[in-house]
């Protein structure tokens, strides 16, 4: 990991920079995701080829970003189940650390009308072991499926993140890699796997990314880490909806590549 970790910083460092405050016009908080998933040994050759296409996101030097997350869930899992299930509205509730900046929120992040997500964001002093009125209230406002009387911490995740936003100031992708989950009583890697997800107000196929992913025959899918972070941690959920991924994403840890037919 470390290796890796080490060719693309190297990599980046001829990547034009972009500070947060000049992401402000693209923060993307309502948009449209594509995920693609693919081994991270590719993810140095892919970032080479986007550096005429965009900046890259630094801070205080840095231009890969550590990344430590817990999820809340009812007891039952119900927010996992409306992700199994194929839930058109459905909820992730969240802390997450960036550590460089040590900077902490409290998140909410929705998906709606099929393809849309928007994200709630509340900046807090440390993580939360358990919601407070505000923050259950939001989450509250935000899902009426079933009712809610209890949300607990089931995961915790860990993630090394770039940052890529074009050039025209519209576009956003973010290339996660060395992803990790723990509960209280289990830890597991999501081995060799990196996720690239592109935020984008509209759909735009002419995007540099999505066209050198479609080049390098890597197809957008879908993929959510805290559901595959629950399966890989051994908690006892359904995942036959999920069984597709899951020997999607052993191929490529087997290959480093899936190749797609017509």
């Amino acid at each position: 990991m470390e290796e890796i970790k080490k060719e693309i910083e190297y990599m980046l460092r001829n990547a034009s920079p972009i500070n947060l405050s000049q992401m402000d016009s693209v923060s993307l908080q309502n948009r449209i995701d594509r995920k693609y998933i693919l081994h991270q040994s590719r993810l140095a050759g892919i970032l080479e080829q986007l550096l005429d296409d965009y900046y890259v996101l630094e801070i205080d030097g840095h231009r890969v970003f550590s990344y430590s997350t817990i999820y809340f869930d009812t007891p039952d899992f119900q927010f996992f189940k409306d992700h199994h299930n194929g839930l058109t509205n459905r909820i992730k509730v969240r802390c997450r650390q960036y550590i460089e900046t040590n900077n902490t929120f409290f998140e909410i992040k929705r998906k709606y009308q099929g393809t849309r997500t928007d994200k709630y964001r509340k900046m807090i002093d440390s993580f939360l072991l358990q919601l407070g009125e505000d923050e259950f209230g939001a989450v509250k406002a935000r899902y009426s499926k079933h009712d809610i009387s209890e949300l607990k911490i089931t995961l915790k995740n860990f993630f090394f993140r770039i940052t890529l936003v074009n050039k025209k100031l519209t576009e956003r992708a973010t290339v996660d890699f060395g992803i990790s989950f723990s509960t209280d009583t289990t830890e597991a890697k999501l081995a060799d796997i990196a996720i690239i997800e592109v935020k984008q107000g509209k759909m735009d196929e002419s995007s540099p990314i999505v066209q050198l992913l479609k080049k390098e025959r890597i197809p957008a899918g879908s993929i959510s880490k805290y559901s595959y972070g629950l399966l890989l941690t051994g908690n006892k959920v359904k995942y036959n909806a999920f069984k597709p991924l899951i020997q999607k994403v052993s191929k490529i840890q087997s290959n480093g590549i899936v190749r797609h037919t017509a």
